[in-house]
C-alpha cells in the first residue's frame, strides 16, 4: 500500500507541472494573439509587484513576434524591455497583461500616463493630431 501511495504522489509531481505549463501556454498564446493583432502603436499594461507599468510597441515589434515566438519587445519612454517566453516570471507577467490598441477607450489615458515624466524629446504621443 505504501508503494502505491508513493507512486501516486510521484505521478502527481510529474503531471502537475505539465498541467500548469499548458495553462501558461494558453494564456501566453492569448497575449500573443492580442499583441500581434492591429497596426500602429499599442500599449501593454502589466500589473506586478512593482505596480502598474505601461509599455508601448509598434509594427516592428509586432512583426518580430510573429516571426519569432521566443519573446516580446516592449518599450518604456527610456528603455526597451524584452519579455522572454522561457522566463517563468515574464510568462506570469504577460499572462496578466492587457493589450490596448488605438481606438479603444483606455488608449488616450494610457498615452498620457506613458508620456508623463518622459524627458525624451523624441518620444511623442501615439494619438494623431486632429487637423
Amino acid at each position: 500500500m505504501k508503494k502505491l501511495v508513493l507512486l501516486a504522489s510521484l505521478g502527481a509531481l510529474v503531471v502537475a507541472p505539465h498541467a500548469l505549463a499548458q495553462t501558461s501556454d494558453a494564456e501566453l498564446e492569448k497575449f500573443r494573439a492580442a499583441y500581434t493583432s492591429s497596426k500602429g502603436l499599442s500599449y501593454v499594461v502589466v500589473n506586478d509587484q512593482k505596480g502598474e507599468r505601461v509599455y508601448r510597441y509598434g509594427d516592428a515589434s509586432r512583426e518580430a513576434a510573429k516571426k519569432d515566438k521566443r519573446g516580446f519587445m516592449l518599450f518604456t519612454c527610456a528603455l526597451p524591455r524584452v519579455f522572454v517566453s522561457d522566463s517563468v516570471s515574464d510568462r506570469a507577467s504577460l499572462a496578466k497583461a492587457r493589450v490596448v490598441h488605438a481606438g479603444e477607450p483606455d488608449f488616450p489615458a494610457l498615452d498620457t500616463k506613458y508620456l508623463s515624466g518622459c524627458r525624451n524629446p523624441l518620444v511623442k504621443s501615439a494619438i494623431p493630431k486632429s487637423k
